[in-house]
């Protein structure tokens, strides 16, 4: 072990320090760890909403057994709309919100004024979002949610750069130093306003004679190249729901064409195939065929935890981890983790932008795709002839899916342990290269950086 950590110490360890310093990494970084009180209070209410409060058909709970009265059910579903509306306030806005935390970090990085800057981000992202729902004046939720961050991270880089560099030429109202300074502070950022929102009136002026839009225009980049790719459909989705994960994109959003209109189908199909036949022999002595990448396949042994099988990556952090703050952050995910919700280890460690966990992130969905893949064809573990709650925990999840196979959920473990041990080098790395950091970085840098 010591030698892999070594050897791995060699490639990541500069790269980690170089890339700890550069002002858009840190920017992003920063971000999103400022975000955190948003993420983990939204996690904390989908898992409510989804695990605890749900007793119907498909639900944790019912595939375990237990049953409600139709009259409880129906009142607690209509408690889920405290948690639908505290979703809406919090990870439905993520995209909202990317800008102002994240080109306020770059403003600091900048040595300009952060709070302007932000307030600017946020202005030139409604700039460019259409005010039209159907025949409404209004803003779609779409927008707004973690389909579209990765609009809200361009444009709070380039709203806080833009800001840094009229700043810096003083192109600025300098009022006398009897004006209280909130209000000069006001008018210093009236000339850097007015440049900004006028560059990003004129693009979403632009893009609209053209029957599009700036965030229309950044999701279709992604989309739909991907989802023309049916033929590897499933490989495809393993590794690019990671890699677009790692960059800001909500990657199951990002890839919704292919989760919703190949796989999710695949895995009706299958579940119609089982229930005519009354068994995976029987439609198989039929001719009949199974398909491998239905989507809860992924959740059962690929997923777990959520994207990049950070339940793996949680569990790795307490054992091994000696950063408090790490320690923190995986104490607090846990809970959402074990139902796979990990927003809160993705923003709160963050995985995202984070150079020392780019290759476990990367490369442990290709793995544990690769194990699922073997132990299927060689015969150990049944198809996936059931749909569960795509909450479910590791190991039931794959159990319910597969209508009771012991071994799906003992591969579904066996998994997890991978995962675990994958991730655990890169814990031990990610220990130092903040050590390194750390010694590197003045009292005044880490001031600002922990600052909001």
């Amino acid at each position: 072990m010591s030698k892999v950590i070594d050897s791995l110490e060699k490639v990541l360890l500069p790269c980690a320090v170089k890339l700890g310093k550069q002002p858009h990494v840190n920017a992003i970084k920063n971000g999103f760890i400022k975000l955190m009180p948003l993420t983990l209070a939204g996690a904390m209410f989908v898992l409510i909403n989804n695990v605890f409060l749900s007793f119907g058909a498909g639900s944790f709970f019912y595939s375990l057994g237990i049953r409600l009265d139709p009259a409880t059910i129906e009142t607690l579903n209509g408690l889920k709309g405290i948690g639908g509306n505290v979703y809406n306030g919090t990870l439905g806005i993520m995209s909202l919100m990317a800008p102002f935390f994240i080109g306020g970090a770059l403003a600091e990085e900048r040595k300009v004024d952060s709070l302007a800057a932000g307030l600017l981000a946020v202005a030139a992202f409604m700039t460019v979002t259409p005010y039209n729902v159907g025949d409404a004046y209004a803003v779609g939720a779409n927008w707004l949610g973690g389909a579209n961050i990765i609009s809200g991270i361009i444009i709070g880089l380039i709203a806080a750069e833009m800001f840094a560099f009229v700043i810096r030429r003083n192109w600025v109202i300098t009022l006398p130093d009897s004006v209280p300074e909130s209000v000069s502070r006001s008018f210093s950022a009236l000339i850097p306003g007015f440049i900004i929102l006028s560059v990003f009136g004129v693009i979403s002026w632009a893009l609209a004679l053209f029957g599009s839009n700036f965030h229309q225009i950044i999701m279709d980049s992604i989309s739909t190249p991907l989802a023309s790719m049916d033929a590897v459909v499933g490989w495809v989705y393993v590794i690019f729901t990671s890699l677009l994960w790692f960059f800001g994109v909500h990657g199951s959003l990002a890839l919704a064409a292919l989760e919703n209109g190949i796989m999710m189908p695949w895995a009706l199909e299958n579940v119609a195939i089982y229930t005519q036949y009354g068994s995976v022999d029987a439609a198989l002595a039929a001719g009949k065929t199974f398909h491998v990448w239905a989507k809860p396949m992924l959740d059962s042994y690929i997923f777990l935890g959520g994207t990049g099988a950070t339940l793996g990556l949680i569990i790795a952090i307490l054992i091994g981890s000696r950063r408090a703050d790490h320690r923190q952050v995986a104490k607090l995910a846990l809970p959402s983790g074990i139902f796979q919700i990990n927003e809160p280890v993705l923003f709160g460690l963050p995985i995202i932008m984070n150079p020392v966990m780019f290759i476990p992130f990367m490369l442990i969905q290709p793995i544990l795709a690769a194990i699922t893949l073997t132990a299927y064809y060689l015969g150990i573990i049944p198809p996936i002839t059931n749909i569960a709650p795509w909450t479910m925990p590791t190991g039931l999840g794959a159990f319910f899916n597969t209508n009771g196979s012991v071994a799906a959920l003992l591969l579904a473990l066996f998994n997890l342990g991978v995962a675990t041990l994958f991730y655990l080098p890169f814990v031990l790395i990610s220990n130092k290269a903040n050590s390194v950091i750390a010694q590197e970085e003045s009292e005044e840098e880490i001031a600002n950086a922990l600052k909001f």
